[in-house]
């Protein structure tokens, strides 16, 4: 396939005589790209793209001759949880939608206020409830005085559109008779109880028409309403306000506008005034001023899920790493949040719910390394965890004692185990001297810290640091993970033995995964590993001299520089 050609199209600002162009082969080839983007391999899309040229040719044909009837939708039902009617257009249709979009979306766009976030480039969820969050500093200011919020929501919008009004408003740019009968044949597909209403909600015109159509809401309330904190996602809007009472009236205009100009209403039960500090839900999140959660229905919703993976995981109908790919979708989602120990908790409960196969296809090996590291992590104590996250921001051990609550002893304690645990370097907390002159003075990773003190003599050298330096002794000796040691080996063994052998490294990355789902809790020694890496696991593909012989990072700097200067 050739690369995506752009399409180069003279914008008639009033859209007079736009129907050839869109009918244009050229547009509707950008059309099928952007119809395939994430379903290239889907049957239905391989089928058409192997006579890609006919069907596209026979598509143009159609549309030029008004000959086009798009193929009855496909309905089905969506429970999750809320119940709703998805209708899916066959993909030949799809192109269609894209090739309208291509010419009219960009047009409209402009005439959109800034704060409507779906469905639009550079906008979407998390960016509006970025938005939010601005405004509940700028009303509250600062959470110094009470506010409140309007959250609003349409009542079955995509069911109550009218065909009519939406005609109307698209004339308003779009002048070419051809386009608007296009546009009326495609909502003329959709049927609905009430003859000329409604639009099927996943189609990409749906999306767009949505916009264009709810834009005069968007238009009333920012220029006859005058508000200042308005946002609206699809059908939910929110107002932001420290009176209730023009909260009301808001509430009340917006719903006789709605019933006027735009044949819609309000959900009564859905649609009320809101106390900030009682938290807003909005967009998956429950929104707080000083933190937000995400909403138990959708933990829920992911949970129900999770338990059909675990079913068909069982049943062998799943693959561990497909698993993995939509629960680490979900942990990027929940990290928007504050949910880090919720996160932290089914991250390490990952291995009940999928026991690891014997032997497991690796596709993606980063994907596995990635999910390993945040398995090892997780174990780490949340409040350690929590210590660290401020120390990474900068502050001092001080800072971090009165920012979290806690004594500065708790701080060091902390410290002392992010070391013990790999999360963290000594050399970041002391200084170089301070820990060669501990490290003499220790004999075993079993030493008492008075003992250490004793032998030191020295009184700038205080007991929670000693504890520090001690930590990276007993972490040497202490029995860690199969994933820790892998990684060791990896940066060390591979890195410098077959440094100019990419491929063969590549190779011993699926290896060492493979190796890790037999038993990833199974725990070692470093002598141990090295033991069961070299004598009885066929990993690395080098002569067995080779395999065992260490090689420093010295010896690995000389052995490129005779490579380069030969």
């Amino acid at each position: 396939m050739e690369n995506e050609k752009k399409l180069t199209i003279k914008k008639d600002k009033k859209l007079k005589k736009i129907y050839a162009n869109l009918c244009s082969y050229e547009n509707l080839e950008l059309a099928f790209k952007r119809a395939r983007k994430g379903k290239s391999s889907k049957k239905y899309v391989i089928e058409f793209e192997e006579d890609l040229k006919k069907n596209l040719l026979k598509l143009k044909i159609e549309l030029l001759m008004h000959t086009y009837k798009p193929l009855p939708l496909k309905t089905f039902i969506l429970r999750d949880p809320k119940t709703r009617k998805i209708s899916k257009s066959a993909f030949r249709d799809r192109i269609v939608h894209h090739a309208i979009c291509n010419l009219i979306e960009s047009i409209f766009d402009e005439r959109f206020i800034y704060d409507s976030y779906a469905n639009r480039l550079g906008k979407g969820s998390l960016n509006a409830i970025t938005r939010f969050e601005q405004f509940t500093r700028k009303v509250s200011q600062n959470n110094t005085i009470r506010c409140y919020v309007l959250k609003a929501d349409i009542r079955q919008y995509f069911e109550t559109v009218n065909h009519q009004i939406l005609i109307k408003l698209l004339k308003r740019k779009v002048k070419d008779e051809s386009v608007l009968w296009l546009i009326e044949i495609i909502l003329a597909n959709y049927k609905t109880k009430s003859k000329g209403k409604g639009m099927p909600l996943g189609n990409l015109t749906s999306q767009f028409f949505a916009n264009v159509y709810l834009n005069e809401l968007d238009q009333f309330v920012k220029h006859k309403l005058r508000v200042k904190y308005y946002i609206r996602y699809v059908d939910d809007f929110v107002i932001l306000h420290k009176s209730k009472k023009v909260l009301e009236v808001c509430m009340k205009e917006i719903n006789g506008f709605l019933r006027k100009k735009l044949d819609l209403t309000l959900h009564y039960e859905k649609s009320q005034i809101l106390k900030l500090k009682k938290g807003i839900g909005f967009l998956g999140f429950r929104i707080f001023y000083h933190h937000k959660l995400v909403r138990k229905k959708n933990r829920r919703k992911f949970e129900r899920k999770l338990e059909t993976m675990k079913v068909l995981y069982k049943k062998k109908k799943i693959e561990r790493e497909k698993v993995i790919e939509k629960f680490e979708g979900w942990l990027a989602y929940a990290s928007h949040a504050n949910s880090y120990k919720y996160r932290r908790r089914i991250t390490s409960e990952f291995n009940q719910h999928f026991p690891l196969q014997p032997v497991t296809i690796i596709h993606s090996v980063k994907k596995h390394e990635i999910f390993n590291r945040k398995i090892d992590t997780s174990k780490v104590e949340f409040s350690s965890q929590k210590t660290l996250l401020f120390f990474r921001k900068g502050l001092t051990l001080k800072k971090i004692a009165i920012q979290r609550g806690i004594k500065e002893a708790t701080v060091w304690e902390h410290l002392t185990k992010l070391i013990e645990y790999h999360q963290i370097k000594l050399k970041e907390i002391l200084p170089i001297w301070k820990i060669q002159k501990v490290i003499k003075a220790i004999k075993s990773p079993q030493d008492k810290l008075k003992e250490i003190k004793d032998r030191l003599h020295d009184s700038n050298i205080r007991y929670c640091e000693i504890s520090c330096v001690l930590a990276v002794v007993k972490g040497k000796h202490k029995k860690k993970s199969i994933t820790y040691f892998i990684d060791w080996y990896q940066r060390t063994n591979c890195f410098r033995k077959c440094y100019f052998n990419k491929l063969l490294r590549n190779t011993c990355r699926v290896k060492f995964q493979q190796f890790t789902t037999k038993d990833m809790e199974v725990k070692f020694t470093k002598n141990e590993f090295l033991n069961l890496f070299n004598n009885y696991v066929n990993i690395c593909e080098l002569p067995e001299n080779e395999k065992k012989r260490f090689m420093s990072w010295q010896e690995f700097q000389m052995r490129n520089k005779k490579s380069f200067n030969n």
